[in-house]
């Protein structure tokens, strides 16, 4: 599934923002996921990087379809987690990943977050798709024993750079099942 969310959903987006997705990917394929989508987002020229923010796509947070779950490992960051992905649109979707999304996350409705009229506002105007045949074809030829290797080496690469590059005051997460890309601003 790669799901819209953030500030573009709940209709309280600026100039200065950028464009929030979710990926779930399926179990063992996260690393993968990730390698697909960042390059795919970065040769249409929309992906967010260094100061490039505004209006670019930003993919920060990843998820296996084996445990959808996004509850923050920081407690305090609740409220923030369910005000981003409460309202989430999936674009692209197979298997009902998205009601399960949402069941596993129910912990959403305990926050109060504007922007349910927008969403539906906005899913009207947006058509959720299944993946293309050249996807498939990727899935078949990335499912068996060579995509198990490929995997582990993507994920020991990207795990690598994803660690040395965390500050102690990021949410920054990076195991099997799930890619977290949260830079938090020290407190001056």
């Amino acid at each position: 599934m790669a799901g819209l969310n953030g500030s573009i959903v709940r209709g309280d987006e600026t100039e200065e923002s950028d464009i929030d997705f979710l990926i779930i990917a399926k179990e063992g394929r996260l690393y993968t996921a990730r390698l697909f989508a960042t390059i795919l987002i970065h040769l249409t020229g929309w992906r967010r990087y260094g100061d490039r923010v505004a209006g670019r796509i930003c993919l920060n947070c990843y998820l296996s379809d084996k445990r959808p779950d996004i509850t923050p490992h920081d407690v305090r960051s609740r409220g923030k987690v369910a005000r981003a992905y409460k309202y989430l649109i999936p674009l692209v979707e197979t298997n009902g990943i998205a009601d399960r999304f949402f069941k596993e996350n129910i912990w959403f409705d305990k926050y109060q977050v504007v922007g349910s009229n927008y969403r539906k506002s906005l899913i009207a105007k947006i058509s959720p798709r299944g993946p293309k045949k050249s996807v498939r074809f990727l899935e078949i030829y990335l499912g068996g024993n060579f995509g198990d290797w490929f995997e582990k080496k993507l994920m020991d690469y990207q795990v690598k750079r994803i660690v040395a590059g965390k500050k102690t005051w990021d949410e920054t997460v990076a195991t099997w099942d799930e890619i977290r890309l949260h830079p938090r601003k020290p407190i001056k």
